[in-house]
């Protein structure tokens, strides 16, 4: 009698792009609006609204220049919002806001102001409604 041994099935795996990305850019962790070193740059529009135009400039010795390459690679070298990258932003105690990366210089992140949540676990799962609708362009 043989016996056979069976294969173990395959598991189909995902491979994160964005693996290097810190976990808050990703949208996978909060990050706060204001720390210790400063506050991010950000403008509050709204969900719906058309995406504004910016300018491409940068200014090398601006704090967010590294970060505005970067997001400019992302983006397919295009300035504006940047495709799938929407952000949990801890805005102050208990108010955490979902926002979308930006490959602007000055203003690395938008914040939906109608978009507003109590708990950092729902803004999350507005933020993952919104990557899973508008996947990243390749």
């Amino acid at each position: 009698m043989s016996a056979q041994r069976a294969t173990p099935a395959e598991v189909p795996q995902k491979r994160d792009e964005t693996w290097w990305l810190h976990p808050a850019y990703r949208g996978r962790q909060a990050f706060e609006l204001d720390s210790a070193v400063g506050s991010m740059p950000h403008r509050w529009v709204r969900s719906d609204a058309a995406p504004e135009r910016v300018e491409a400039t940068l200014d090398e010795q601006h704090p967010y220049a590294d970060l505005a390459k970067v997001l400019y690679r992302l983006n397919g070298s295009r300035p504006g919002p940047v495709r799938g990258f929407y952000v949990i932003v801890g805005v102050e105690p208990g108010k955490y806001a979902v926002g979308q990366l930006c490959a602007d210089p000055a203003v690395p992140v938008q914040l939906f102001e109608d978009l507003v949540f109590k708990s950092e676990s729902a803004a999350r799962n507005k933020a993952q409604a919104l990557r899973e609708a508008e996947p990243r362009i390749a």
